[in-house]
């Protein structure tokens, strides 16, 4: 949070602490600095990260960036960090995910990384083949946290299929299910019933 500079100078920042609140009615809030969120209870709070804000005794340099992270998703954007090697970036993450309590599903992305690994592997059970839905769709249908770790190391063939997830929010599975983005799927509703959807194997 730049609060001056002037000519040359180094920018100057406010020291940053984070803030938990509720109103009456029981609703929570979390705050950076002059930036608040509202906590949604989530489902399963065993897949919410645990053990990385160490009591809130957060250094004001990745304060910072916890700010910046919590801007990022009240305009609804996803967040793309770079940095050195190592797990900073990912503890990052964690400790924002721990913060706002928000479910997590987490891939490290290799050079061995497939589709499959994102959307559905098939399983055979007692001779009959199912799909089962992978971190990416878990995350799309349950409204959780995707994060994706080692994107630079992702093959040509996996970056189609991450690219038309992150940037139009779609995914067309093989069981035969289209994933379609929540503004889209509610302007159909607005013409289609659910179950006419449903039948079309459209998930919002």
């Amino acid at each position: 949070q730049i609060v001056g500079q002037q000519g040359g100078q180094q920018p100057k920042y406010a020291f940053l602490s984070i803030r938990q609140t509720s109103n009456k009615a029981g609703d929570k809030y979390v705050s950076i600095g002059d930036v608040q969120k509202a906590i949604v209870p989530p489902r399963n709070p065993e897949l919410v990260p645990k053990k990385y804000l160490h009591d809130g005794q957060v250094p004001q340099s990745l304060m910072r960036h916890l700010r910046w992270i919590m801007q990022k998703d009240l305009l609804g954007q996803d967040v793309f960090l770079i940095g050195p090697p190592g797990p900073l970036r990912r503890t990052i993450a964690m400790m924002y995910l721990e913060l706002t309590e928000k479910e997590a599903e987490y891939i490290s992305l290799s050079r061995d990384t497939t589709e499959t690994d994102l959307k559905q592997r098939r399983e055979i059970r007692e001779g009959t083949a199912f799909h089962i839905d992978q971190c990416a769709v878990r995350a799309a249908t349950e409204g959780r946290i995707l994060i994706l770790e080692g994107i630079e190391k992702a093959e040509r063939n996996v970056l189609p299929v991450l690219n038309n997830l992150l940037e139009n929010r779609e995914m067309q599975l093989d069981d035969g299910r289209f994933l379609m983005a929540a503004d889209r799927y509610d302007k159909l509703l607005k013409d289609h019933s659910e179950e006419e959807l449903k039948s079309w194997k459209i998930v919002r």
